[in-house]
């Protein structure tokens, strides 16, 4: 009896709050094993290694492009398809023969700009030699570059209502880079690599993805020479608008540590480092949740529910800037407590305009992503490509003279300046401009 009303309670629960929950867990897990990660790295390294670190990990995003937003192209063919109770498989055959033709083109890419890539984010930091310098990049690059890839299961998965899936991947390979780097840290003949490092917390997730792809694919490996280009032609020409989208956002929000790389001591970096990822952990509280709610978004606007949909985006403006209030006053008052178990030993100072700071950005932040979400949902990617240029330049160019004269504070600055001057009433005058034109 307990069984079948548990069942019933499952069953009208929102799936979207499900997939949410599972990725506030998958978050909780990753982060210990972050705050763990930082401790012994920085304790293996030492300050200016741990920096190379740092912005050699950041290059993981730029690698993702490799998969040329296939994923966010099929995930909203997979939910219009479903709204519409239309069968979906031929676009996960398009999305499989798209993304072998991406693997050897990006494999020839690899090979080009590893050298240059290496050049310029290692330009100050002469303690490496060459060697290490080239096969970094090239390994980190490979391994993120089939991550990528292989990671279109993840939007499948959102798109199914699935998304807790993707989010016990993510904290299954997070357990087992935390077991490997403690294991790591033990053996000497191992204890200074950088290499080795960066595998650790980029293979595991590559491993279990992997088995998930060929779950997924399999029985579609047969059917990969037999092409439908007009599918193919659709989900690619949605792609390219997504890409466009994706590349430009990047050099937004993955600059920070390029920049820093160049004007910023080691030690600023790792301080830098040690706040953002306070910081984005409760956005990504927040994002999971509108990325659980993206393929609801969908089929809700397909379905001409233009009401509901603002309601919610309201709705979420008001909770996630309480939360983030609330978030940066507790950052606030055991600034020193984070300092201490996240970087013991380290001359680092808690600055409360920097805490502050990192407070307005990250708020603002989080009402950019409620407006991006929603109109990523419904596939109207223009505007991005109209605003986001600006928006970069504005962000890359601040970041670079701001923190010549303010240090981190400047880093910081150049990201609100970007948003508020962009974006922040950019997408939402565009987002209530489609939805009151539909009611």
């Amino acid at each position: 009896m307990l069984k079948q009303h548990i069942k019933t309670f499952l069953k009208k629960f929102p799936r979207h709050w499900i997939v949410a929950a599972s990725a506030w867990c998958s978050k909780i897990i990753t982060s210990l094993v972050q705050i763990v990660s930082i401790r012994v790295l920085l304790a293996s390294f030492g300050e200016n290694s741990y920096a190379v670190y740092l912005v050699v990990f950041s290059l993981t995003g730029w690698f993702s492009l490799f998969e040329f937003s296939v994923g966010s192209s099929l995930q909203n063919f997979i939910s219009e398809s479903r709204a519409k109770k239309e069968n979906y498989e031929k676009y996960l055959i398009a999305s499989l023969q798209i993304i072998t033709v991406l693997f050897i083109v990006s494999i020839f890419l690899m090979l080009i700009i590893t050298n240059p890539v290496q050049d310029i984010i290692f330009r100050k930091f002469t303690h490496i030699s060459f060697e290490e310098k080239v096969s970094i990049i090239f390994m980190v690059g490979i391994v993120s570059l089939i991550n990528a890839l292989l990671g279109i299961v993840y939007k499948i998965y959102y798109a199914l209502h699935k998304g807790y899936i993707p989010n016990m991947m993510f904290a299954v390979s997070s357990v087992i880079s935390m077991i490997s780097i403690v294991i790591f840290n033990r053996f000497s003949f191992i204890h200074n690599s950088l290499l080795c490092a960066l595998l650790i917390f980029t293979l595991p997730q590559l491993i279990i993805t992997l088995i998930h792809f060929l779950k997924i694919f399999k029985s579609f490996f047969a059917k990969i020479f037999k092409f439908d280009f007009v599918i193919i032609k659709s989900l690619f020409t949605r792609s390219v608008k997504f890409h466009g989208m994706s590349v430009i956002y990047m050099a937004y929000i993955q600059t920070d540590y390029l920049v820093m790389s160049q004007t910023l001591s080691p030690n600023e970096i790792v301080t830098y480092n040690i706040f953002i990822r306070v910081f984005m952990f409760y956005l990504f509280l927040y994002t999971s949740m509108l990325g659980a709610f993206w393929p609801v978004s969908t089929e809700m606007y397909i379905q001409q529910k233009f009401e509901y949909i603002k309601k919610t985006i309201k709705r979420n403006l008001i909770y996630v800037t309480l939360f983030m209030i609330a978030g940066t006053a507790a950052v606030m008052i055991f600034s020193k407590f984070i300092i201490t178990i996240l970087a013991p030993g380290l001359d680092i100072i808690p600055v409360g305009s920097l805490i502050l700071l990192f407070g307005i950005y990250i708020t603002i932040k989080a009402w950019q992503d409620t407006f991006m979400i929603f109109l990523q949902s419904i596939s109207t990617l223009k505007i991005f490509w109209i605003y986001m240029p600006f928006q970069a330049f504005i962000n890359i160019f601040m970041q670079y003279f701001l923190s010549k004269k303010y240090g981190i504070e400047g880093i910081v600055i150049g990201l609100i300046l970007s948003i508020i001057l962009v974006s922040i009433w950019v997408l939402p005058l565009k987002t209530y401009k489609i939805l009151n034109s539909k009611t």
